[in-house]
Protein backbone atom coordinates (compact mmCIF):
# COMPACT_ATOMS: atom_id res chain seq x y z
CA UNK A 1 0.00 0.00 0.00
CA UNK A 2 2.85 2.38 0.80
CA UNK A 3 4.38 1.53 -2.58
CA UNK A 4 1.22 2.60 -4.37
CA UNK A 5 1.21 5.89 -2.49
CA UNK A 6 4.82 6.48 -3.47
CA UNK A 7 3.95 5.85 -7.15
CA UNK A 8 1.18 8.43 -6.99
CA UNK A 9 3.45 11.00 -5.38
CA UNK A 10 6.24 10.33 -7.90
CA UNK A 11 3.86 10.69 -10.87
CA UNK A 12 2.29 13.92 -9.63
CA UNK A 13 3.85 16.95 -11.35
CA UNK A 14 3.09 19.17 -8.39
CA UNK A 15 1.87 18.11 -4.93
CA UNK A 16 0.60 21.56 -4.08
CA UNK A 17 -3.16 21.36 -3.68
CA UNK A 18 -3.27 17.55 -3.63
CA UNK A 19 -5.37 16.25 -0.74
CA UNK A 20 -3.50 13.12 0.33
CA UNK A 21 -6.18 12.25 2.85
CA UNK A 22 -8.69 11.98 0.04
CA UNK A 23 -6.79 9.28 -1.81
CA UNK A 24 -8.64 5.96 -1.67
CA UNK A 25 -5.86 3.45 -1.03
CA UNK A 26 -8.28 0.58 -0.56
CA UNK A 27 -9.40 0.92 -4.15
CA UNK A 28 -5.92 0.85 -5.62
CA UNK A 29 -4.63 -2.30 -7.26
CA UNK A 30 -2.08 -4.19 -5.16
CA UNK A 31 1.19 -5.64 -6.34
CA UNK A 32 1.68 -9.39 -6.05
CA UNK A 33 3.43 -10.38 -2.82
CA UNK A 34 4.07 -14.00 -3.73
CA UNK A 35 7.49 -14.92 -5.16
CA UNK A 36 7.73 -16.60 -8.55
CA UNK A 37 7.49 -20.38 -8.37
CA UNK A 38 10.77 -22.06 -7.49
CA UNK A 39 12.33 -18.95 -5.92
CA UNK A 40 12.46 -19.04 -2.13
CA UNK A 41 12.87 -16.04 0.10
CA UNK A 42 16.49 -15.92 1.28
CA UNK A 43 17.01 -16.56 4.97
CA UNK A 44 18.68 -13.92 7.17
CA UNK A 45 22.43 -14.62 7.33
CA UNK A 46 22.31 -15.49 11.03
CA UNK A 47 19.61 -18.11 10.45
CA UNK A 48 21.30 -19.41 7.32
CA UNK A 49 24.57 -19.91 9.21
CA UNK A 50 22.76 -21.66 12.05
CA UNK A 51 23.93 -19.21 14.71
CA UNK A 52 20.64 -17.42 15.29
CA UNK A 53 19.91 -13.73 15.57
CA UNK A 54 21.37 -12.80 18.94
CA UNK A 55 24.64 -14.70 19.24
CA UNK A 56 27.00 -12.88 21.62
CA UNK A 57 29.38 -13.31 24.50
CA UNK A 58 30.15 -11.06 27.45
CA UNK A 59 33.73 -11.11 28.72
CA UNK A 60 35.52 -9.59 31.67
CA UNK A 61 38.70 -7.80 30.56
CA UNK A 62 41.76 -8.07 32.77
CA UNK A 63 43.31 -4.83 33.92
CA UNK A 64 45.53 -3.45 31.18
CA UNK A 65 48.88 -2.08 32.25
CA UNK A 66 51.22 -0.03 30.14
CA UNK A 67 54.83 0.71 31.02
CA UNK A 68 55.77 4.37 30.71
CA UNK A 69 58.77 4.43 28.35
CA UNK A 70 59.16 8.21 28.29
CA UNK A 71 62.13 8.13 30.70
CA UNK A 72 64.00 5.35 28.90
CA UNK A 73 65.92 7.89 26.73
CA UNK A 74 67.37 9.29 29.97
CA UNK A 75 68.69 5.84 30.82
CA UNK A 76 70.04 5.45 27.29
CA UNK A 77 71.92 8.73 27.54
CA UNK A 78 73.50 7.72 30.85
CA UNK A 79 74.87 4.37 29.66
CA UNK A 80 75.64 5.23 26.02
CA UNK A 81 77.83 3.77 24.68
CA UNK A 82 77.52 0.38 26.30
CA UNK A 83 80.76 -0.75 27.96
CA UNK A 84 83.25 -2.73 25.92
CA UNK A 85 84.16 -6.23 27.08
CA UNK A 86 85.80 -6.23 30.51
CA UNK A 87 84.84 -2.57 30.93
CA UNK A 88 82.62 -1.05 33.64
CA UNK A 89 80.61 2.18 33.72
CA UNK A 90 80.01 3.70 37.16
CA UNK A 91 77.20 6.23 37.39
CA UNK A 92 74.66 7.94 39.63
CA UNK A 93 70.94 7.80 38.88
CA UNK A 94 69.43 11.20 39.58
CA UNK A 95 65.76 10.26 39.73
CA UNK A 96 64.91 10.96 36.08
CA UNK A 97 64.43 7.24 35.38
CA UNK A 98 63.99 3.99 37.32
CA UNK A 99 66.25 0.95 37.54
CA UNK A 100 63.89 -1.04 35.30
CA UNK A 101 64.36 1.57 32.54
CA UNK A 102 67.91 0.25 32.21
CA UNK A 103 66.55 -3.02 30.77
CA UNK A 104 64.86 -1.54 27.64
CA UNK A 105 67.77 0.92 27.41
CA UNK A 106 70.32 -1.90 27.19
CA UNK A 107 68.12 -3.79 24.71
CA UNK A 108 67.84 -0.63 22.63
CA UNK A 109 71.59 -0.02 22.56
CA UNK A 110 72.47 -3.69 22.00
CA UNK A 111 70.14 -3.79 19.00
CA UNK A 112 69.24 -7.47 19.34
CA UNK A 113 67.29 -9.80 21.64
CA UNK A 114 68.76 -10.98 24.93
CA UNK A 115 69.24 -14.72 25.21
CA UNK A 116 68.61 -14.61 28.95
CA UNK A 117 67.75 -12.14 31.70
CA UNK A 118 68.42 -12.52 35.41
CA UNK A 119 67.28 -10.08 38.08
CA UNK A 120 67.52 -9.79 41.85
CA UNK A 121 65.56 -7.09 43.62
CA UNK A 122 63.92 -6.31 46.92
CA UNK A 123 60.60 -5.63 45.14
CA UNK A 124 58.97 -4.59 41.90
CA UNK A 125 55.62 -3.30 40.70
CA UNK A 126 52.93 -4.60 38.36
CA UNK A 127 54.18 -2.43 35.49
CA UNK A 128 57.68 -3.93 35.73
CA UNK A 129 56.46 -7.52 35.59
CA UNK A 130 53.92 -6.80 32.86
CA UNK A 131 56.55 -5.12 30.69
CA UNK A 132 58.92 -8.06 31.19
CA UNK A 133 56.16 -10.42 30.02
CA UNK A 134 55.62 -8.21 26.96
CA UNK A 135 59.33 -8.26 26.12
CA UNK A 136 59.39 -12.05 26.44
CA UNK A 137 56.25 -12.49 24.34
CA UNK A 138 57.82 -10.28 21.66
CA UNK A 139 61.04 -12.34 21.69
CA UNK A 140 63.19 -9.44 22.88
CA UNK A 141 64.06 -11.43 26.01
CA UNK A 142 64.11 -15.16 25.40
CA UNK A 143 64.32 -16.41 29.00
CA UNK A 144 63.94 -14.70 32.38
CA UNK A 145 64.63 -15.54 36.01
CA UNK A 146 63.66 -13.06 38.73
CA UNK A 147 64.40 -13.22 42.45
CA UNK A 148 62.76 -10.89 44.97
CA UNK A 149 62.55 -10.72 48.75
CA UNK A 150 60.32 -12.81 50.99
CA UNK A 151 59.27 -9.56 52.65
CA UNK A 152 57.92 -8.22 49.34
CA UNK A 153 56.19 -11.48 48.39
CA UNK A 154 54.23 -11.34 51.64
CA UNK A 155 53.71 -7.57 51.91
CA UNK A 156 52.40 -7.31 48.34
CA UNK A 157 51.14 -10.84 47.78
CA UNK A 158 48.74 -9.81 45.00
CA UNK A 159 51.42 -8.22 42.81
CA UNK A 160 53.81 -11.08 43.50
CA UNK A 161 51.21 -13.77 42.76
CA UNK A 162 50.05 -12.17 39.52
CA UNK A 163 53.63 -11.71 38.32
CA UNK A 164 54.56 -15.31 39.14
CA UNK A 165 51.56 -16.64 37.19
CA UNK A 166 52.03 -14.39 34.16
CA UNK A 167 55.78 -14.97 33.94
CA UNK A 168 55.24 -18.73 34.05
CA UNK A 169 52.90 -18.45 31.06
CA UNK A 170 55.68 -16.95 28.91
CA UNK A 171 58.39 -19.25 30.23
CA UNK A 172 59.76 -17.03 32.99
CA UNK A 173 60.58 -17.89 36.61
CA UNK A 174 59.90 -15.83 39.72
CA UNK A 175 60.77 -16.83 43.28
CA UNK A 176 61.56 -15.17 46.60
CA UNK A 177 64.01 -15.52 49.45
CA UNK A 178 65.58 -13.28 52.10
CA UNK A 179 67.08 -11.11 49.37
CA UNK A 180 68.39 -7.54 49.39
CA UNK A 181 70.67 -7.78 46.31
CA UNK A 182 69.92 -5.61 43.26
CA UNK A 183 71.17 -7.15 40.04
CA UNK A 184 70.14 -6.91 36.37
CA UNK A 185 71.98 -9.22 33.96
CA UNK A 186 71.40 -9.68 30.23
CA UNK A 187 73.14 -12.22 28.00
CA UNK A 188 73.64 -11.29 24.34
CA UNK A 189 76.09 -14.04 23.46
CA UNK A 190 79.45 -12.37 22.87
CA UNK A 191 78.45 -9.58 25.25
CA UNK A 192 77.03 -10.08 28.73
CA UNK A 193 75.93 -6.98 30.63
CA UNK A 194 75.50 -6.80 34.42
CA UNK A 195 74.03 -3.91 36.39
CA UNK A 196 74.95 -3.92 40.08
CA UNK A 197 72.95 -1.15 41.75
CA UNK A 198 71.51 0.22 44.95
CA UNK A 199 68.10 0.72 43.31
CA UNK A 200 65.10 -1.62 43.37
CA UNK A 201 62.91 -2.01 40.30
CA UNK A 202 60.16 0.09 41.88
CA UNK A 203 60.29 3.80 41.14
CA UNK A 204 62.35 5.79 43.61
CA UNK A 205 63.22 9.46 43.99
CA UNK A 206 66.51 8.85 45.80
CA UNK A 207 70.03 9.12 44.43
CA UNK A 208 71.13 5.62 43.42
CA UNK A 209 74.45 4.24 42.22
CA UNK A 210 74.94 1.74 39.41
CA UNK A 211 77.87 -0.14 37.94
CA UNK A 212 77.27 -1.47 34.42
CA UNK A 213 79.80 -4.08 33.30
CA UNK A 214 80.32 -6.10 30.14
CA UNK A 215 81.86 -9.18 31.71
CA UNK A 216 81.04 -12.81 30.99
CA UNK A 217 82.59 -14.10 34.22
CA UNK A 218 80.61 -11.59 36.29
CA UNK A 219 77.41 -12.49 34.42
CA UNK A 220 77.98 -16.21 35.04
CA UNK A 221 78.61 -15.52 38.74
CA UNK A 222 75.26 -13.76 39.20
CA UNK A 223 73.44 -16.18 36.89
CA UNK A 224 74.67 -19.10 38.98
CA UNK A 225 73.54 -17.94 42.41
CA UNK A 226 70.24 -16.42 41.20
CA UNK A 227 69.41 -19.68 39.35
CA UNK A 228 70.35 -21.75 42.40
CA UNK A 229 68.12 -19.78 44.76
CA UNK A 230 65.10 -19.57 42.44
CA UNK A 231 65.15 -23.30 41.72
CA UNK A 232 64.80 -24.29 45.38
Amino acid sequence: MIDELADIIAAAPDLEGVDLDAIDLDGLPTRPTERPPGKEKPKPPGEAAGIGFRTKVTTTVERRRFYDLRNVPNAVELIRPLPKRRETIHAIMGGDFTAWDLVPAILNLAGKPARAFFAATLGFNAQNSHHLCQLMAAGEIQAATVLCSDYFSKADAKTYGEAKTKLAKVGGVLNSTRNHAKILALDFGADAYVVEASANLRSCNNLEQIALSNDRALFDFHRSWISSVTST
